[in-house]
């Protein structure tokens, strides 16, 4: 992502203000009002944009505001916007590859410094942008609320098509029931997703354990997705189990040695208990996205005699655990074999070291064995990119 000084647009109004013509000002806001921000300008290349985000200031001067996540980035250094001569228009112009969607946040007043934790508390969507995600709240986790997040939609973009409801498409049924954990000694919510025509006996269904359930079903529409696959004919019948995380779920997910036991041994179990799933490892599957992508990986290589398969949506296989800061690749590296099917994405957007990290485990993976899926998508790592890829996921993990 490479900064430039201006995009045409606020090249033109500073030209504007500067021959004073200063009802410029007012009639750009106008048009950003009815347009939205960042503003897309084409380039000389018509595989790349000039996105240009937007603050408005309040102040009028000395503001310190960023833009962080998906095309915006992380470093600091490359995220802070600037103001336009003495003008509440506050900007940063940067040339991008054409990319698909992504989420984005803004923080102003920003004087946090290297306190991230602050910082990350302080995000809040892009005022200026008209489309946004909504991310409802966790029944089991009460520090939540309803949230909204910026969604940059590219020119041209068109949503996965699976995500939409079909009227004449078969639906499956939810059903939401609480499980305790002894092992953990809490308990969550857990759906779980029988596709249309499901039988209590017979053949027994595929599995696919996901975790950040609740996430999964409201924000991804995985159900809806998994109907249309099945419409379409582009996998066999699956029982889905969407595990519902708690307010501790970063200490809970990463790395774990207590959440993998619970994973493998209590939801499996209460999975097989109540529904007609398979106890073939070949046709059960476990993982998710971010966290869930990393714990999906550790469970299924503890366990290969009950997951044969992983699904991992930009796995945090960066992050250390027990003060070891490569802790997971570490893990692997102690594995003589893994025989495992595993679907991998991670998107161009995200942090340095997940991208690193994701192809650094894909190689690792492929050395041991494993039959690896690996996808890189145009995006961030963000609920709005992962329920884009999660029907890619669903195929190569069950696709006939």
């Amino acid at each position: 992502m490479a900064e430039i000084k201006a995009s045409p647009t606020l090249a033109h109004l500073e030209q504007q203000l500067k021959d004073g013509h200063t009802e410029a000002l007012p009639a750009f806001w106008d048009y950003i009002a009815k347009e939205g921000a960042p503003l897309i300008e084409e380039t000389e290349n018509e595989n790349e944009v000039l996105l240009t985000f937007l603050w408005q200031s309040e102040t009028g001067v000395g503001d310190s505001v960023y833009m962080l996540g998906g095309p915006a980035g992380w470093k600091l250094e490359e995220a802070k916007l600037v103001q336009l001569l003495d003008t509440d228009v506050y900007y940063r112009t940067v040339r991008t590859p054409m990319r698909s969607v992504a989420e984005y946040y803004v923080s102003p007043y920003d004087t946090f410094g290297d306190d991230w934790s602050a910082r990350l508390a302080n995000l809040q969507e892009d005022p200026l942008n008209l489309h946004f995600l909504v991310h409802p709240a966790n029944p089991d986790k009460p520090s939540t609320k309803d949230a909204t997040t910026a969604v940059l939609v590219y020119p041209g973009f068109e949503p996965n098509p699976y995500r939409a409801v079909r009227q004449h498409a078969p639906q499956g049924e939810i059903t939401q029931h609480r499980l305790r954990s002894e092992i953990l000694e809490n308990e969550r919510s857990v759906w779980v997703y029988t596709p249309p025509g499901y039988a209590k006996d017979g053949e027994p269904y595929s599995v696919l354990v996901l975790f950040d359930g609740f996430e999964y079903d409201k924000i991804v529409s995985a159900p809806t997705i998994l109907d249309n696959l099945l419409a379409d004919g582009k996998i066999s019948p699956v029982v889905a189990v969407f595990v519902n995380a708690n307010d501790r779920r970063n200490e809970e997910m990463r790395g774990t040695a207590m959440f993998a036991q619970f994973a493998a041994e209590e939801v499996t179990s209460f999975v097989r208990e109540h529904y007609n799933v398979t106890t073939d490892p070949a046709h059960s599957a476990i993982g998710g996205c971010s966290n869930g992508g990393l714990m999906g990986l550790i469970v299924a290589m503890q366990n290969p005699h009950v997951y044969g398969n992983v699904l991992a949506q930009s796995g945090a296989f960066a992050w250390g655990y027990d003060g070891e800061p490569e802790w997971f690749m570490h893990q692997l590296d102690k594995a003589e074999q893994v025989h495992l099917n595993v679907y991998m994405d991670v998107g161009t957007c995200e942090q340095p070291d997940i991208i690193e990290a994701n192809y650094a485990i894909r190689d690792q993976l492929q050395q041991k064995g494993a039959s690896v899926h690996f996808a890189e998508f145009q995006g961030g790592h963000d609920w709005v990119c992962w329920r884009e890829t999660f029907a890619d996921a669903v195929v190569a993990l069950f696709g006939k």
